[in-house]
């Protein structure tokens, strides 16, 4: 039972990484999108949203689907005051990753409606909730 927790974990460890790491590199990519104009402005847009559907969004699945599998081999962890703060902060995460695809989505059609302090503000955020669910993860405060 120890193996197959392990790899179960192994795996929703790379999961978040595509989703979080995902996520970073498509807030980064359309940082640059205010400062471009005509068609390399659509093809930033483009990348983004094919990254988005891709990496962004099989990652989120892969962690999400592999954590509640976690949960189900030990039960146990849900008395865990850690597990609760972070689910809350997953689910935080979940409402930004489906606001930020709604996002892109509008900015395809409407690309001059973008400012880069917007993305670097969601780049910093997701920082900030990636650390905050790393610590928590780690060092099981509570």
């Amino acid at each position: 039972m120890y193996f197959v927790r392990g790899f179960v974990l192994a795996l929703h460890i790379f999961g978040v990484i595509f989703w979080l790491g995902g996520l970073l590199m498509v807030t980064s990519l359309l940082a640059r999108v205010p400062e471009e104009v005509g068609l390399p402005k659509e093809r930033f847009l483009g990348a983004a949203r094919g990254l988005f559907e891709s990496t962004v969004n099989l990652g989120a699945a892969v962690s999400i689907l592999l954590g509640l599998l976690l949960i189900i081999l030990d039960p146990s962890v849900l008395r865990q005051g850690w597990l609760e703060a972070k689910l809350l902060l997953v689910a935080i995460l979940l409402f930004y990753h489906v606001r930020f695809y709604r996002r892109i989505k509008f900015l395809e059609n409407h690309p001059s409606h973008s400012s880069s302090h917007e993305f670097r503000v969601i780049h910093g955020m997701v920082s900030a909730l990636l650390i905050a669910i790393l610590v928590l993860t780690v060092l099981k405060p509570f």
